[in-house]
């Protein structure tokens, strides 16, 4: 892979990321790879079904680039992963609080691992957002704590891991999406620190990361009013090249966030988004969204006719596709090389498996139970209430399926969602010795504050499954467990320590200031 033989419209192509639909080597991906040498090709859910048929496309993916290509998932763990089966669990960044630095390394590693053998080399993680506004609605227990120094430290050894792994790791979102209300797959989130607060807080993560050589940085899609009050970050010269490559000194590959999300894509035109994402200093450009073929080729059409007319100077090009190409020998997957049916590829997926159950069931947290209500003993009557799930952001595993506690715990379960059945769940729950109240990022107009207002605090167990910042909003809340993720692995070690007590009781956030 040498610059100087390649083409514009090729460098160009290295500079994309862009998903594709279907679950086989089709036409779209072909048209991507073999006419447009896109350099990096994203895979959702919808394009996985299961460890086979997701080798046997990232195979034709490789096989049929010109160019070494990245292969990208977003799979943090927890609620944001994409392999769901078949593959070792790995829970969410804040559900691994309690795991110490060799056991951090050991479950990450063994996933990047196990995603290589699969045909991936690039993951878009770890979050190293410091969640350090409990009403985040898109971070909360994606982040590893609200406190910079912890985020750093965990953030470190899991982009170590995962490099290890030959898996390239993006840390995100740069300069930090902890401190925000908005969610930036729906809107523009506005930060009105100062710089200043930003290298207390936000930055400190990244800093960290520059100084361990971290390979990637992926940047987010926010309004910093104190560094560019015009342009957000993933589109903002003065937050990437001034910020980021000059003064924090970060010389490694940078990609955005994908800039279909409305916060970016409502307000410019692909023509624009395309201009000021390259002259900002990005490296790689990430469009996801509907993946429609019409819109990728304008991206692409857009994108040649900016550098043929001068508007992106060649010099930003040549810059970013050096930078590509270094990176790409680094991580460079050679097709054929890791075969599915290898039997020590078969043993690598089961390697870790007792480790992951043990991190899963550590993060089981009981933060106060002023009436002594746990364990639940043999004998005793129990109602679980558990809310119909909503996705809580985009970037979070779409599923037909409803997951709920009573598929692993022996009770009696409601699913609720309908306030207008909350009278007879309130009568029926008279009968019961405890109830079980699961909630789910939820907020104060939300109908899980509503019935948790209707029932009996006395003999109630509230489950925050997500975010632990669901407390604010459970006024009286007397007995609350937190389990940051909701997954099959989590809930059913849940419904082990519901009866045995073995909860873990240190949180990697402050929640104590909540009550205040």
């Amino acid at each position: 892979m040498n610059i100087k033989e390649m083409t514009l419209e090729e460098k160009i192509g290295q500079m994309l990321c862009l998903s594709f639909h279907g679950t086989e080597y089709n036409d779209q991906l072909r048209n991507l790879i073999e006419k447009h040498n896109i350099g990096t090709i994203i895979h959702f859910a919808r394009n996985i079904v299961d460890l086979k048929q997701i080798y046997e496309l990232n195979q034709q993916i490789h096989k049929h680039s010109k160019y070494p290509v990245f292969v990208g998932l977003d799979h943090e763990g927890g609620m944001v992963r994409r392999v769901m089966s078949d593959i070792t669990y790995l829970p969410g960044a804040m559900a691994l609080g309690n795991a110490t630095d060799e056991e951090l390394y050991t479950i990450y590693n063994q996933v990047g691992k196990e995603l290589r053998s699969l045909g991936f080399n690039m993951n878009y993680m770890p979050t190293v957002d410091v969640n350090n506004n409990p009403y985040n609605p898109v971070i909360n227990s994606r982040s590893y704590s609200d406190e910079a120094i912890m985020v750093a430290k965990k953030g470190k050894i899991a982009a170590k891991a995962m490099s290890d792994a030959l898996m390239l790791p993006t840390p995100k979102h740069f300069p930090g999406h902890g401190n925000t209300n908005v969610d930036s797959h729906l809107g523009l989130p506005v930060v009105e620190s100062t710089k200043e607060e930003l290298y207390e807080i936000e930055l400190k993560p990244f800093q960290e990361l520059i100084k361990d050589n971290v390979d990637g940085i992926m940047v987010a899609h926010i309004l910093y009013k104190n560094i560019d009050s015009v342009y957000p970050s993933s589109i903002s010269n003065e937050v990437i090249t001034k910020l980021l490559k000059e003064e924090m000194g970060f010389k490694g590959l940078i990609i955005t966030d994908s800039l279909t999300m409305k916060a970016i894509y409502n307000s410019y035109s692909i023509r624009e988004i395309v201009k000021y994402g390259i002259n900002a200093g990005n490296d790689i450009i990430m469009f996801c969204g509907e993946a429609n073929g019409y819109d990728q080729e304008q991206i692409i059409n857009e994108f040649l006719d900016l550098v043929n007319t001068g508007e992106i100077p060649m010099s930003r090009i040549d810059e970013s596709v050096e930078k590509i190409i270094a990176l790409k020998k680094k991580y460079q997957y050679n097709v054929g090389k890791n075969q599915l049916d290898n039997e020590d590829i078969k043993a690598l997926f089961n390697k870790q498996e007792a480790l992951s159950k043990q991190l899963t069931k550590r993060s089981i947290t009981l933060y106060k139970d002023e009436n002594n209500l746990l364990p639940i003993k043999d004998g005793e009557k129990v109602l679980t209430l558990f809310p119909k799930l909503n996705i809580a952001s985009l970037v979070d595993n779409v599923s037909n399926e409803q997951i709920s506690l009573g598929k692993y715990f022996d009770c009696d379960e409601i699913i609720y969602n309908d306030e207008k059945e909350f009278e007879n769940i309130v009568q029926k729950s008279k009968k019961y010795d405890k109830i079980v109240l699961a909630t789910y990022n939820t907020n104060k107009d939300s109908f899980q504050t509503k019935l948790f207002n209707l029932l009996d605090k006395n003999k109630l167990i509230n489950i925050a499954v997500r975010s632990p910042f669901d407390l604010i909003h459970l006024n009286g809340c007397k007995t609350f467990v937190c389990t940051f993720d909701c997954s099959q692995e989590s809930l059913t070690a849940l419904a082990e320590v519901l009866k045995t007590n073995e909860f873990s009781s240190e949180l990697p956030i402050n929640l104590n200031i909540l009550e205040k």
